[in-house]
Formats: structure tokens, sequence, C-alpha cells
């Protein structure tokens, strides 16, 4: 199999999300405003319950706040805006003419999407509220390091993993999309399961005790609560090695159990006219 199809694609997408540099901006300041803001709610509570014994110090809730805004753009909430129009002119069906692995396509389409988009929100942010933060006092609110050289590295394993994964569920809205020939279900379906289980509402450390291993063990944790925690230093069950053991996990069951809903719906496509 060759791959090249599949880079081109890949690099196609990727230029598609660096074309808009003023979204970009717009996207940052968006980001760092909400973070702000989420930094002043937890400083709040924090400072209001200090014997409180928290899962994470205020400073590592503030450190996860800051990189779980800059990879926002990394969550699943719909489908490859492409696919969704496609799915309503009729014009999917040349993706099904292509002499290339529709899975594959669409997958390289998706990742590129998403990383276009988030790895340079994700580097501006970074040097914002890390090393310009310090600069101006604000060191007590700023992005902290990782907890050690271990923990950058395996950190940014865990990433990769986490934006494999997020591309991977987007194949499902993908799919979705195909079905019902309508983007507009997998945005209403996305959205809400990407921000809530992925820790961007709250940090999954913070839930209830009884919800934690059950919000650990769910697919959308693997996108940004797992490499948040691994680069924090904070204890997952099982050690880094369970943690990156469900990216995996998640990453090979939804590949699989995608590719048979997509073999299906495929067979089940109808196109009309001459």
């Amino acid at each position: 199999m060759t791959l090249r199809p599949y880079l081109t694609a890949f690099g196609l997408q990727w230029k598609i999300g660096l074309r808009y540099r003023i979204a970009v901006v717009a996207g940052l300041v968006a980001q760092m405003w909400f973070g702000a803001v989420t930094l002043m709610a937890y400083a709040s509570v924090y400072h209001a319950a200090p014997d409180v014994q928290a899962p994470l110090s205020l400073r590592q809730a503030m450190t996860y706040t800051w990189i779980q805004q800059s990879l926002f753009t990394l969550l699943p909430l719909g489908c490859l805006p492409a696919i969704g129009d496609a799915a309503k002119t009729g014009a999917i069906v040349y993706d099904l003419l292509r002499p290339v692995d529709m899975w594959n396509w669409w997958l390289s389409a998706s990742l590129a999407r998403l990383l276009g988009n988030a790895v340079p929100r994700a580097i501006l942010l970074a040097c914002v509220a890390g090393p310009l933060a310090m600069l101006v006092g604000l060191g007590a609110w700023s992005l902290a390091p990782p907890a050690d050289l271990a923990a950058a590295t395996l950190s940014l394993l865990s990433i990769t993993l986490g934006a494999l994964l997020s591309a991977t569920i987007v194949m499902w809205w993908n799919i979705l999309t195909a079905r019902t020939l309508s983007p507009l279900g997998s945005y209403a379906v996305g959205t809400p399961l990407a921000v809530l289980l992925s820790g961007m509402l709250l940090p999954l450390p913070l839930y209830p005790d009884w919800a934690r291993p059950f919000l650990l063990a769910q697919p959308f944790a693997g996108i940004t609560d797992i490499p948040i925690r691994i680069y924090l230093g904070t204890p997952i069950p099982g050690g880094v090695a369970t943690g990156l053991g469900l990216q995996l996990f998640w990453l090979a069951t939804l590949t699989l159990f995608g590719r048979l809903w997509m073999r299906q719906t495929v067979n089940r496509l109808e196109v009309q006219g001459a």
C-alpha cells in the first residue's frame, strides 16, 4: 500500500487549516479569555476552602486549564466539514470512486484538520501563558513546566496518541454524516460529549470519587486528560502505562468497529441521477 495519496490528503487539509491566520489569532484570544475566567474561578474556590484536599493543587488545576484550552481544537466536535458538504450535495460519491482505502483517506484529512487548527494555537498559547505570563509577574497563574523530563517525553507520546484517537472519533462522526446525509447530527452528539468527557468543562480528576474510574476509562479521556495528567505527574490508577494502554485500546477498538460500520454504510449508499 502506497502512502502517497494519504499524505496528499493530509497535506491539502493541513494547508486549509493554516490558511486563515486571523482565525488562529482570534481563537487564541478567545481561549485566553476563557482560560483566565476559569483560573479566577479556581482561585476563588481553592482560597475559600484551603483545608480541602483536592486531587489537583491550584497550580496544577491552572496548568491543566491552560493545556486544555491550547488543545481545544483537537477535540472531535463533529465531522470533517468537507464530508458534511459532500454528504448534502451527493459529491461523496467521488470519495467512493477513488482507488484508495476510504477509511485511511478520511482519517488523513481528519487528522490534518485537527492538527492544523491545534498546533499553531497551542504553540502561541504556551508562549503567552508560560514565559510571557512569568515576565509580567503572573508566575503563579502561568503554565507550569512538566513534572520532569520523563513526564515531558511521555506526555508528547500521549498527545500524539490523543490526536490519533480524536481523528478516529471524528471518523465515526464522518460515517454518521454519510449515513444520515447531514452533518447536524454529528455536531449535536459530538460537541457535548467531547466537551464534557474530555475534561474541558471540568478537569476529570476533580469529579466525584465514584465517577472518576468511568471517566478515566472512556475514550474521550485519552484525547487530553491522560496526556495532561502525565505532563503534570499526577497519579493515574495503574500508572502511566495504564493511561497509554487505554489510549491504544480505544484507538484499536474504535478503528476496528469503525471500519466495520463504514463498510456497512458504504454498501447501503445509493447514488441517484445519470
